[in-house]
C-alpha cells in the first residue's frame, strides 16, 4: 500500500544536512510544523498500514528564489530508506533544458515520476513552451502528478490551479499518465469530469481544506463527487494521498477508509492504482 502524495520538508536529518531547506519549508511550502527525524515519518506508515511513500519535490527557483528539495536531495533521502521511498524529480517546465533535466533525474537518479505546480511555478499546463517536457515524461514511460485546486502558497494564484487546464495535455498526450493532486478542491467535479473523459487521468485524495480529515473527505467524496461515481467509474483512477506532513498520514487514511467505498475499491485506491501508475502492477 503506498501513499501517493506526501512532501519530506520536515525531515530532521535532511534539514541539518542542507539547512536551506528549512527556509523552504517555511517561506516556499509554508509550513509552521516543528521538524520530524526519519523515524517519524517511517512510523506514520507503519500505523497507517502502509509500505511506501512517494516524495515530492518542487523546482521553484525561478518563481521562489529557492527550490522545495532538488532532485538529488530526494534520491539521497530515498537511499535512506530505499524499501519505503519512492522518489519523484521535478523541474522547472518552463526551462529550455527541462526535458533533459529530466530524463537525468530518472536515468542518473533513479527517481520514478516528474512533479510540476502551476501555482508555484506559475505556468498554465496547457502552455505549448511546456509540450516537450510531457513529450519526454511520455517516451520515459513514467507518470506526472500535477497540482490541482487551492493551494495554501500566499503567492499561488487560484487560477493556476483550476483543473480545465489539463484538458489540452490529456488530449494530446493520451499515454501520458496524470495524477491532479488535492481532488483539485474546490473544483471536483470538474476533474471527476475530466477523469470520466479522460482514461490517463488520475486524481488523488490529499486534500483537507476545513474542519479534519473525516469531514473533509466525507464532505469531497459522499456530497460533491458522489460515492457511486467513484465506485461504478472512478475507481481505477483514484490514489490515497496524505498531503503529509500538512496532514497526518494516519489520519487521512482513517478518513479514506471511512468514507463508505468497497473493499475492492479500497484496495484499488490504496495499493492496485498506485502500482499501476508506477510501472510495478507487474512486478
Amino acid at each position: 500500500m503506498i501513499d501517493f502524495h506526501t512532501h519530506p520538508v520536515l525531515v530532521e536529518e535532511m534539514v541539518i544536512r542542507y539547512p536551506e531547506l528549512e527556509k523552504a519549508a517555511r517561506e516556499v511550502f509554508f509550513i509552521g510544523n516543528r521538524l520530524q527525524p526519519l523515524e517519524t515519518f517511517l512510523l506514520e506508515l507503519d500505523i497507517s498500514g502502509l509500505q511506501r511513500a512517494v516524495l515530492l519535490p518542487l523546482e521553484t527557483t525561478r518563481t521562489r528564489g529557492l527550490p522545495i528539495y532538488s532532485n538529488e536531495q530526494i534520491a539521497e533521502l530515498v537511499a535512506m530508506a530505499p524499501e519505503r521511498f519512492v522518489g519523484f524529480a521535478s523541474v522547472d517546465p518552463l526551462a529550455p533544458d527541462a526535458p533533459d533535466r529530466l530524463e537525468r533525474a530518472v536515468a542518473d537518479l533513479g527517481l520514478r515520476g516528474l512533479k510540476l505546480s502551476p501555482p508555484s511555478q506559475e505556468f498554465y499546463p496547457g502552455d505549448r513552451a511546456v509540450y516537450p517536457l510531457y513529450e519526454r515524461a511520455q517516451a520515459l514511460g513514467i507518470p506526472v502528478i500535477i497540482h490541482a485546486g487551492m493551494s495554501w502558497e500566499p503567492r499561488a494564484r487560484l487560477v493556476w490551479g483550476h483543473p480545465l487546464h489539463l484538458e489540452p495535455v490529456l488530449a494530446d498526450f493520451p499515454h501520458l499518465r496524470i495524477v491532479a493532486t488535492h481532488f483539485a478542491w474546490p473544483w471536483s467535479l470538474e476533474v471527476a469530469a475530466l477523469a470520466l473523459r479522460y482514461p490517463n487521468l488520475y486524481v488523488d485524495t490529499a486534500a483537507l481544506y476545513f474542519d479534519n480529515p473525516d469531514d473533509f473527505i466525507t464532505d469531497l467524496l459522499v456530497r460533491r463527487v458522489p460515492l457511486t461515481l467513484i465506485e461504478h467509474s472512478l475507481r481505477h483512477q483514484v490514489v490515497f494521498g496524505s498531503n503529509y506532513p500538512r496532514v497526518e498520514i494516519k489520519n487521512m487514511a482513517r478518513a479514506v477508509r471511512r468514507v463508505g467505498l468497497s473493499e475492492k475499491t479500497l484496495t484499488m485506491v490504496f495499493e492496485e492504482n498506485a502500482l499501476r501508475l508506477l510501472g510495478d502492477s507487474e512486478r
